[in-house]
């Protein structure tokens, strides 16, 4: 069996560090890494470069802290470069259906190949369309994995140009998509109720939807080691001997942030050795961003450490109180099973699919009610014995899902 993994977006942004890139490099590394051992599987990571496709070689960025320029810089230049490349591919392809090759590398497309959408392709120009309609002509199978519908489910949290493309996408690829794989059982029905309700087309009839779960494992490479930048941050340091509650992921509406900051602030009227730590990108939405740099805390008891790495994250992890997510819904919630597999207590949202993925192991609320967050918070700090015995039953209890299971269970699952 022959998989081409589609990573464009990851490809082309290997400085991002979302919940969806991380996905996208772990979930490939693990697939290469079964194909060694297995002489009938060939994995092959592909991106689309506005025509036809190319071999993806890496999906991590160099040492943004060792760039000449710095790392600020050297961002704002990478974001601007792809801004103007996407802007010239748009402006080439309209209207061009092209001419594709019915070959890859001297290898020719056939029925028995899988063609995998791991990435969020949502903005890729028209030519991207008529190349998976090539692939169909020659009987490659496509699957395409959905990691949420948030921008159908909540178009309010989400800008009006990003929620056109995403339902432009999956409303005019669905033609295209054999399979349909969400990455939880709740978000896969979330996905056949919006097309039996007619918000997603349903005229594929040999379209199948499935989910399969993600990992929460660290590889080696991404612990933390006596060489890592992360050490010589003292910003970093400090806030390591803080205790702190950690919020994971990218600044934006459907996150919640209003809630956590609102529970906060109830929460120091009575303690004030406690730290609120976001780590995730900012300057997606103002008014996040706003709602906390404007509390008179911030700077203070609030942080935001923006893009982090995976070893700096598993560091904030391994030193942190609790975690909280409070989303108001995730098509999976990758922040609760990584704090879990490092044995910490978790306050959830019961959101989306929060609560299949967290299962009876977090303390759950209402993420409308910030009185409910502030409570739970309450009674984790006003009793050490309850502390203990949520971590003590964590440890026993829990049992992590590795990368490698995530994605043996993805292959179970396309190759049906």
């Amino acid at each position: 069996m022959r998989i081409f993994i589609d990573c464009t977006h990851t490809s082309n942004n290997t400085y991002k560090n979302t919940g969806i890139h991380r996905v996208v490099r772990q979930i490939t590394e693990e697939l290469i890494q079964i194909s060694k051992s297995n002489s009938t599987l060939e994995i092959i990571p592909v991106k689309f470069d506005g025509n036809f496709i190319t071999k993806v070689t890496s999906l991590h960025e160099t040492d943004l802290n060792s760039s000449p320029i710095g790392k600020k810089k050297y961002l704002y230049i990478r974001k601007l470069k792809n801004k103007l490349k996407k802007l010239f591919l748009d402006y080439l392809t309209i209207n061009n259906h092209g001419k594709y090759e019915s070959e890859f590398l001297g290898i020719q497309f056939s029925s028995s190949d899988i063609y995998l959408i791991v990435d969020a392709n949502w903005d890729l120009p028209n030519s991207y369309y008529h190349f998976l309609q090539h692939l169909r002509i020659h009987k490659v199978s496509i699957a395409s994995i959905c990691y949420d519908l948030i921008p159908i489910k909540f178009p309010e949290f989400c800008p009006k140009k990003f929620v056109k493309s995403f339902g432009d996408f999956y409303c005019r690829y669905s033609d295209c998509f054999d399979q349909v794989i969400c990455i939880s059982n709740k978000s896969a029905e979330d996905f056949i109720k919006a097309q039996q309700d007619g918000v997603l087309p349903n005229n594929n009839k040999r379209q199948a939807v499935n989910s399969f779960r993600l990992g929460s494992d660290y590889s080696k490479d991404q612990k933390l080691d006596a060489n890592n930048n992360v050490i010589d941050d003292p910003n970093f340091l400090s806030l390591l001997n803080q205790r702190y509650i950690l919020v994971v992921g990218s600044l934006v509406p459907h996150k919640n942030i209003k809630t956590i900051i609102t529970a906060f602030d109830l929460l120091t009227t009575s303690n004030n050795d406690i730290h609120l730590v976001f780590a995730g990108n900012r300057g997606r939405h103002n008014d996040a961003d706003l709602l906390i740099e404007k509390n008179k805390m911030y700077g203070n008891l609030i942080h935001i450490l923006d893009s982090v790495t995976d070893s700096q994250l598993d560091v904030l992890y391994e030193n942190c109180y609790c975690l909280v997510q409070a989303s108001f819904y995730e098509g999976f919630g990758l922040p609760v099973v990584e704090a879990l597999q490092h044995s910490k207590p978790v306050i959830s949202s019961n959101g989306g699919s929060l609560p299949e993925v967290g299962e009876d192991f977090c303390i759950y609320f209402d993420p409308t009610q910030p009185s409910q967050l502030y409570q739970a918070l309450e009674k984790l700090l006003a009793s050490d014995d309850f502390y203990d015995q949520l971590v003590t039953r964590i440890k026993n209890e829990y049992r992590p899902f590795s990368w490698k299971e995530s994605a043996e269970q993805l292959l179970s699952v396309i190759s049906t």
